[in-house]
């Protein structure tokens, strides 16, 4: 469809506010996980199941072979096959969150004619050209032949695990990934924060440092900080001698000091344990209880089997009451240094 005349009428909503659905690119490419593709399957229709029980669940699959036997897996997992939709879209990888579409909703003060949703498409480079993406690349445009909706392609070299809106005008990011050379080296600070809030409607933008070790995003926040209300952040720590123990604590200090939200005040801060250092092949893995996906009614957190897991399943229901939070075993995905936010994207309901 033609691009909205002004994006100025949308915004993008956040993560716990209704949805129709979620966008996963189902893992086809066993070459990719080093001997665990099996293990990661096993994931993909573990989350396939508990979301489809609440919500639309949206598969990218690469062709009609491959939809037949993810139909099979997912439906001995559980899922409701009435709230699967398949597209025959073919991709690098699996993270959706990053090379899925962005949607933002049209603003309640919005004129009427306004159409309800909008999509953002990015330029996805996998983190810098780290890795093939061509495909990767189209798949907001494909997918859209589905939604049709307005798509309006910003210019800029964005992901989705980069980016954390509270639905109010606040924006987390962090300048490990938003300042790197590898995404926008044509751009200056001041005009990457331009585009973001025209895109996704915020007016505050909260800059945080650096990301986990071992994360090959460059340090995308998804990580380490989250909203888990519209005046509340969640954060990982780590105890003193851990890898990632002191970017953390410069992280949550800077935290500390923002104000936002609705009424410009303080965030309420809380935190998260990180897991003991977890590593595949001699590779120390980026693993956080922070890469949550809050769906409708529910909450999934990857849980690593350590002692910690039950802490951190605690602390994030207290924050979540309203929800059921659910433990997914992280272990699969983090081998390739993302986890459960990373690889869903969500589709707002209008």
């Amino acid at each position: 469809m033609t691009a909205p005349a002004d994006l100025r009428q949308y915004y993008m909503p956040a993560e716990w506010q209704p949805h129709r659905g979620t966008i996963l690119t189902w893992p086809h490419r066993p070459e990719i996980w080093r001997g665990i593709h099996s293990d990661v399957e096993a994931t993909f229709a573990r989350l396939v199941m508990e979301l489809s029980q609440v919500e639309e669940v949206h598969i990218n699959v690469p062709h009609v072979e491959y939809r037949d036997y993810a139909i099979r897996v997912t439906a001995r997992a559980g899922a409701k096959a009435e709230n699967l939709v398949w597209h025959l879209i073919d991709s690098d990888d699996v993270w959706a969150r990053d090379h899925g579409p962005i949607f933002v909703k049209r603003r309640d003060d919005a004129p009427p004619e306004t159409p309800p949703l909008a999509m953002l498409d990015w330029e996805f480079n996998a983190w810098g050209g780290k890795f093939a993406s061509a495909l990767d690349n189209l798949i907001p445009r494909q997918m859209n032949a589905y939604f049709n909706v307005p798509r309006v392609a910003p210019g800029l070299v964005m992901e989705g695990g980069a980016l954390e809106v509270n639905g109010v005008g606040d924006l987390l990011t962090t300048e490990a990934v938003l300042l790197n050379t590898n995404r926008n080296p044509q751009l200056e600070r001041h005009e990457i924060e331009g585009s973001l809030r025209l895109s996704l409607g915020v007016n505050r933008l909260h800059w945080l440092g650096a990301g986990l070790e071992g994360d090959d995003t460059d340090g995308h926040i998804d990580d380490i900080a989250r909203f888990v209300a519209e005046d509340a952040i969640v954060a990982v720590a780590a105890p003193v001698g851990h890898l990632d123990h002191e970017a953390l604590s410069a992280n949550l200090g800077r935290l500390r000091q923002m104000r936002g939200g609705a009424n410009d005040r303080p965030f309420r801060v809380g935190t998260l344990p990180s897991p003991e250092p977890i590593a595949f092949r001699g590779e120390h893995l980026p693993a956080s209880y922070a890469n949550f996906y809050i769906a409708n009614g529910i909450v999934l957190m990857p849980i690593f089997f350590q002692k910690s897991d039950n802490e951190a399943l605690a602390l994030l229901q207290a924050m979540f009451p309203d929800r059921r939070v659910i433990g997914i075993d992280g272990r699969p995905l983090v081998t390739q240094y993302g986890n459960i936010h990373c690889v869903t994207q969500q589709i707002p309901l209008v």
